[in-house]
């Protein structure tokens, strides 16, 4: 029995000892392991940046070329109606020489009816009905008036009968002409209409490769600020996880000393161009709560440590670029984003006043400056009230 006593106090000491370990190692682990997601975390940004910025030159470039197709599309559809026009005139042109043509055929038809009929005539009274025209002459003077009025009478007809199949002819000649070059002008117009509808259909592919392309534009940029969203929350666990590991046993030293006294980040250059407030970001367009100071400086230009800590992150940060993240104790810490290059690493124990970056453009940018955040317990507060 004492053996088994023993035995279970054996097991409780074991217990409690075990329920007695610090959990910083525990929470050490943890915010190493909270360190790789954001390593994890910015290198998916950085690819999916990198994806965006091909897809935007694809997407120009399918957009220059649809403009440049549209110009063609328009030049061809112009070619199309000057072709249509000469063809309507063309089906004009034809219609009146059919019309002219009936007309022409008609007075022949009739001039023919009339010279007929005379000759009928003449054919039914045989010589007789000649002779009496003549015999019925009244003098010599008006026998000869009438054989020349007979005479004059079947010259003309024959005359005009000539001149209407002449006319004849020579419309159905300017008819033929036209129906050629109708038939030409109508292939003329079918081979644009064609030409036209090959040109439509290569712009209505581009239209839908631009479209794609900004589909997945859109898609990407959507990673991109849901990686910097989750970043963001990664970032607060960290604090926590930093503040937990401070309260259970944890190094607690404090470097900053409050009251507003953080060194500037950037020695000799006073200007703020972006403060913490909310604005229209100048890389997205939208509306956003800028985290930070953003201090403009030459390329190159030392960034320097706002007080003396220990750096916790030293690497890509999404948006941020090259970011130097440094623990002053107590909950605080500062960031320094959109570095050229860095020069403190992770576990770096610097002083106030040491550079620990270079001022570059990196991340999502638009010229050289050092975006400076203060956060506290996880969560980014107003610089001003620190420096």
């Amino acid at each position: 029995m004492k053996k088994f006593k023993k035995f279970v106090c054996a097991v409780l000491v074991a217990a409690v000892s075990a329920c007695a370990v610090p959990t910083y190692q525990a929470d050490a682990a943890s915010i190493s392991q909270l360190q790789q997601k954001r390593q994890n975390l910015a290198s998916s940004t950085k690819k999916a940046k990198q994806e965006i910025a091909n897809i935007k030159n694809k997407k120009l470039s399918a957009e220059q070329e649809m403009e440049a197709m549209d110009k063609v599309l328009t030049s061809i559809q112009a070619e199309l109606d000057e072709a249509t026009e000469d063809l309507n005139i063309l089906t004009k042109q034809l219609e009146e020489a059919e019309k002219a043509l009936q007309e022409a055929t008609e007075k022949r038809d009739a001039q023919f009816a009339l010279l007929g009929s005379r000759m009928r005539f003449l054919q039914q009274k045989g010589s007789s009905g000649y002779l009496e025209i003549l015999f019925d002459a009244q003098s010599f003077s008006d026998l000869f008036l009438r054989m020349q009025y007979v005479n004059d009478i079947m010259g003309y007809d024959k005359e005009i009968l000539e001149e209407l199949e002449e006319t004849q002819r020579t419309i159905e000649k300017k008819k033929k002409e036209i129906e050629k070059n109708k038939a030409e002008q109508e292939e003329v117009v079918k081979l644009q209409k064609e030409k036209l509808a090959e040109q439509q259909e290569i712009v209505n592919e581009k239209k839908a490769l631009v479209a794609s392309y900004q589909n997945d534009l859109s898609k990407y940029e959507q990673m991109v600020a849901a990686n910097e969203k989750a970043d963001k929350a990664v970032l607060n666990q960290i604090a926590k996880q930093q503040q937990q590991s401070k309260s259970s046993g944890g190094s607690s030293k404090v470097y900053y000393t409050g009251n507003g006294s953080l060194g500037w980040p950037v020695p000799g250059r006073t200007t703020v161009s972006s403060g913490f407030v909310t604005r229209t970001s100048p890389i997205t367009g939208r509306t956003e709560s800028h985290s930070g100071l953003d201090i403009p400086a030459p390329y190159g230009t030392a960034i320097v440590a706002a007080e003396a800590g220990k750096v916790t992150y030293s690497g890509w940060m999404n948006g941020y670029g090259n970011t130097i993240i440094i623990d002053h104790g107590g909950g605080l810490s500062t960031l320094y984003g959109h570095n050229s290059s860095l020069v403190a690493r992770v576990g770096q124990v610097v002083s106030r006043g040491q550079t620990v970056a270079k001022c570059g453009s990196t991340g999502w940018s638009t010229g050289n400056h050092c975006h400076f955040s203060v956060l506290k317990n996880g969560a980014y507060v107003n610089p001003r009230n620190y420096l």
